[in-house]
């Protein structure tokens, strides 16, 4: 079951979708990625099919995002900025030691930025509330509520935590700057989001957490999902909704 595309609005001073061949040193795509977008939508409203924790591994009553386009209101400019992060070993910490873990890097930011993320809700067959005869409309009529009223699970962010966003709804608005210009090009490839399903197939429901993740001697991980990205009318369409038979279904690329 899909709904209907919802439309909000985001903007902020500054923004880094990191590219991933560049590594440690941060360097941002021109412009938002998919992931990005979708973790916006998630901060505002979420309930995930697939829950981290053995206990509610049964529990698939939830729904999923879908991004189905991004408007380009302001692209910003790339920006070279050194920050101090901490550099963590991985899955640990070293107590409250901050200028030991303390490391400078370089990185490539997008400074004054604005968006427009439009994306759909999808319930995958089972996963509704039981007994529940509108999920999708109570869904979005809570997503819309929360947009509108500035509500949020935690305050969204443009690809990096310490790059937090304003956001609105709006349903109506159109991607076109000051002077009702809208953008036409081409930005190559880019990430489009992780496939997570190989690594929850890799957790069956009422197992334990698995120790290692790994199947047949090879690791489980997220697989990553390229697209080109390409803005027409300054909209980069990520996905489609096609109808058939009175039936629903996400299209990508």
């Amino acid at each position: 079951m899909i709904g209907d595309a919802l439309r909000v609005r985001v903007w902020g001073p500054w923004a880094c979708f990191t590219r991933p061949e560049f590594h440690v040193e941060r360097v941002s795509y021109p412009v938002m990625t998919p992931s990005a977008a979708r973790g916006v939508l998630e901060a505002i409203l979420m309930q995930p099919i697939e829950k981290p924790d053995t206990a509610q591994r049964g529990n698939k009553i939830g729904f999923r995002w879908h991004v189905l386009r991004i408007g380009l209101l302001k692209k910003g400019l790339l920006v070279p900025i050194r920050r101090n992060e901490l550099a963590y070993p991985a899955h640990g910490f070293e107590g409250y030691n901050v200028s030991a873990v303390r490391a400078q890097r370089s990185s490539l930011v997008l400074k004054d930025v604005e968006y427009l993320v439009e994306g759909v809700i999808e319930i995958p067959e089972g996963c509704g509330d039981p007994g529940g005869s509108a999920p999708i409309a109570k869904y979005q009529g809570m997503f819309i509520r929360r947009a509108q009223n500035g509500q949020c699970y935690h305050r969204p962010y443009l690809g990096c935590r310490e790059f937090p966003c304003h956001f609105e709804w709006a349903p109506g608005q159109e991607p076109e700057d000051e002077r009702g210009h809208r953008i036409h090009e081409t930005f190559g490839p880019m990430l489009r989001d992780f496939d997570f399903d190989p690594v929850w197939r890799c957790w069956p429901a009422g197992n334990a957490r698995p120790a290692t993740w790994s199947k047949n001697g090879r690791k489980v991980s997220p697989v990553p999902k390229p697209f080109v990205a390409e803005a027409i009318n300054g909209w980069i369409t990520v996905a489609t909704v096609h109808e058939s038979d009175g039936k629903r279904e996400i299209r990508y690329p």
